[in-house]
């Protein structure tokens, strides 16, 4: 394990959240995470936070869920003042903490940076994932410069390959 500072060799890691505010006195985070169902923050002892392109490694203390967050303590960040100052920052785990992805699945994160194509040929990348309540989508910047969405299910999605970096879309109906 690394110490608040030190680099930890599993990187990048996998991001899960981000501090949403500071809680208490005693230096706790309120991290909210990307998918409300994540009990990632509890199975970990490390996290690394990036604010301002500045990305640090802390030991967790203690984390506990609350409606819709989690409670964070790291070791170092002692008082109020050290958490504010922690405020916006993204949260990434190390992979290697998570439990192993069946075959055929994947983090929705992976995805950024992949080209999309559709029936006649690439559409566009990944830009980032929206989760909404019945469906996961990717955001696509378009080869116009414009942004869509396209739902991450049937009967729009052919295949993902993520080690090739692509997204196959059956149909360009989904794009909203």
């Amino acid at each position: 394990m690394s110490r608040a500072g030190e680099p930890s060799v599993d990187s990048p890691g996998l991001e899960v959240g981000r501090v949403s505010k500071a809680h208490g006195i005693t230096g706790e985070l309120r991290i909210v995470p990307h998918w409300e169902s994540s009990d990632a923050l509890e199975q970990v002892s490390e996290i690394w936070l990036t604010l301002k392109d500045k990305r640090t490694a802390y030991a967790v203390e203690r984390a506990r869920a609350v409606p819709r967050a989690y409670l964070v303590k790291l070791r170092g960040v002692d008082d109020r003042n050290a958490a504010e100052a922690l405020h916006g920052a993204a949260v990434s785990v190390p992979r290697s903490a998570l439990s192993p992805l069946a075959p055929g699945e994947y983090y929705l994160v992976d995805l950024i940076g992949a080209k999309v194509l559709g029936p006649d040929g690439e559409i566009g990348e990944v830009t980032g994932i929206a989760s909404h309540p019945t469906v996961d989508v990717i955001v696509l910047r378009l080869a116009d410069g414009t942004s869509a969405e396209q739902p991450l299910s049937e009967p729009w999605l052919s295949s993902v390959d993520v080690a090739a970096r692509q997204v196959v879309l059956n149909s360009l109906d989904g794009l909203m």
